[in-house]
């Protein structure tokens, strides 16, 4: 019983109790429940948006892209492979190639495109064009790609959620903390006048 009456004595009336230790003990219950509460929520919430922008965005890229199949007419020299800068992985290797396909109009084209290091001259291949087909484009945002970034956008809010909740209570503890020493200092002071003064108590 002892250590309850210790441990919740900001929540009850006692002597001791000051104004400024009631509001210390709000902002802990504040902050906890924006960091359990408010930051789950707000993950979510921001993981739910970025998936939904995101699932648009794969959806008219489909829409507005077609692929193909083409042979490889010519390949160029290995190039070595680059680092992803997203996720820090070594890409595929890859060479430029000039290729030929057939557009669903049933035009004839043919481009210099980017294809992996292993396809040489009379290699079939799958590319992405233009709607026509007749542009070559890049691949378009696949969903599990977009449920990805989704996740760390979801992720990194609530983590953000977290350290602003904690900074933002550890700022107003300081503030509090400055208060009740600038309270004290002013109590000593008028103590300290009618220290051993008959009548004062002292």
């Amino acid at each position: 019983m002892a250590a309850t009456r210790v441990r919740w004595w900001r929540w009850r009336r006692n002597s001791l109790r000051r104004r400024s230790d009631v509001f210390e003990a709000c902002a802990g219950v504040v902050a906890t429940c924006a960091i359990v509460l408010g930051a789950p929520a707000a993950g979510l919430t921001a993981g739910q948006a970025v998936d939904r922008s995101l699932q648009d965005t794969v959806r008219a890229e489909h829409a507005a892209r077609t692929q193909v199949g083409a042979v490889v007419l010519k390949a160029g020299p290995r190039e070595a492979p680059d680092p992803d800068p997203e996720s820090g992985r070594v890409r595929e290797e890859r060479r430029d190639a000039v290729v030929r396909w057939t557009a669903p109009d049933g035009r004839v084209h043919t481009a210099q495109v980017r294809v992996a290091a292993d396809h040489g001259k009379g290699d079939h291949i799958t590319m992405w064009t233009d709607r026509n087909g007749a542009v070559p484009v890049p691949a378009p945002l696949d969903s599990r790609s977009a449920a990805t970034h989704a996740m760390l956008a979801g992720i990194g809010t609530f983590l953000a959620t977290c350290v602003v909740g904690l900074m933002g209570r550890q700022v107003l503890m300081w503030q509090l903390m400055r208060r009740r020493l600038a309270e004290w200092e002013r109590e000593w002071a008028a103590a300290g006048q009618s220290w051993g003064r008959a009548g004062a108590g002292g």
